[in-house]
């Protein structure tokens, strides 16, 4: 017999007014997996994601939580999730250790699953796992951004949740920071906690999701493996081709009859996609001998190109 999905939406629903921010959505996001959210700002994404933290009121449809009613057990629910905001929230007046003290004491001073342990066992794990122990007793305006952003995180796990929800984890990480928080997170999964966030690093869904859920405007678009969207939209490798503006772009595919493929534009690049990959290397070769300063790249399809593909939108950093 299948196990239970930890999250269950059903026709799910929310209005602001006269606006539609979630359309009817159903999915389910099952235990032990990365379960990731895109899509441009206003695509709903964030409104999913606070009608499963409790934060607003579900207008229509069915959401349940670990098995419970989200309309009514949003505490209990609560009480068994981590939150993790893309907000650096931490309190400045704070050491590193006092900031999870203080967090772990609205659980009832005990650690989650187990009742009446001690937070202080429970700190110092957290601390040695995201490499913050010898910063215990440090404020935490004297960390780096890297390094509150792993506070943040070990606070959203100080009640060993069931499900941790991670908002825009890495966002304004430089790469070194964004890399380590990854592995993070991987070996927090590993633990066998669910994992649900929302992001607008393409690389980071397809380095971390098992699948991933893709909206626009309250619907979903596609939901399956970063893969396997990848490769229905792109049966081969593409060709990008830097272009002033799509009059050029379609200048240029003129110039391509005798080829079968399809052709993308965005504001960076015009993409040209053969249907058949023995056609790839002729397409590049014929577009570098007509256009060597467009520097034709043939190069691997990746989400971000799916996902321009299905919105028709760029996916920017203040898109949240």
């Amino acid at each position: 017999m299948d196990e239970e999905p930890l999250i269950k939406a059903d026709s799910l629903l929310k209005r602001y007014g006269d606006k539609v921010a979630v359309n009817g959505i159903s999915f389910r996001v099952s235990k032990g997996e990365v379960f990731g959210i895109v899509g441009p700002n206003g695509a709903g994404k964030t409104t999913t994601v606070n009608m499963i933290t409790g934060r607003c009121i579900i207008d229509g449809g069915e959401l349940h939580v670990l098995g419970r009613d989200a309309k009514t057990h949003d505490r209990s629910i609560r009480k068994v999730m981590g939150v993790v905001s893309q907000d650096d929230n931490l309190d400045p007046d704070l050491s590193v250790y006092e900031n999870l003290l203080i967090y772990s004491s609205y659980f009832g001073g005990t650690s989650g699953k187990k009742p009446g342990k001690k937070p202080e066992k429970r700190i110092d794990e957290l601390l040695r796992f995201f490499d913050l122990l010898q910063y215990r007793n440090y404020n935490v305006m004297d960390l780096s951004g890297g390094m509150r952003r792993r506070l943040t995180i070990a606070r959203g796990l100080v009640n060993e949740p069931s499900i941790l929800i991670l908002d825009e984890p890495t966002t304004g990480l430089d790469p070194q920071a964004r890399h380590h928080t990854w592995d993070r997170l991987m070996q927090i999964k590993d633990k066998g906690i669910t994992i649900l966030l929302t992001t607008h690093y393409m690389e980071e869904v397809t380095k971390l999701c098992d699948r991933v859920m893709v909206m626009h405007n309250g619907t979903i678009m596609a939901m399956d493996a970063p893969q396997r969207i990848i490769s229905t939209h792109y049966p081969t490798d593409v060709i990008e081709i830097k272009v002033n503006d799509q009059n050029d772009f379609s200048g240029i595919v003129e110039k391509l009859g005798g080829y079968k493929f399809r052709h993308e534009f965005t504001s960076k690049f015009g993409l040209i996609i053969p249907e058949r990959f023995d056609d790839v290397l002729a397409i590049q070769k014929r577009l570098t001998e007509l256009y060597p300063l467009s520097y034709p790249l043939r190069r691997p399809p990746n989400l971000e190109d799916a996902f321009l593909a299905m919105t028709g939108t760029e996916l920017r950093e203040n898109d949240i």
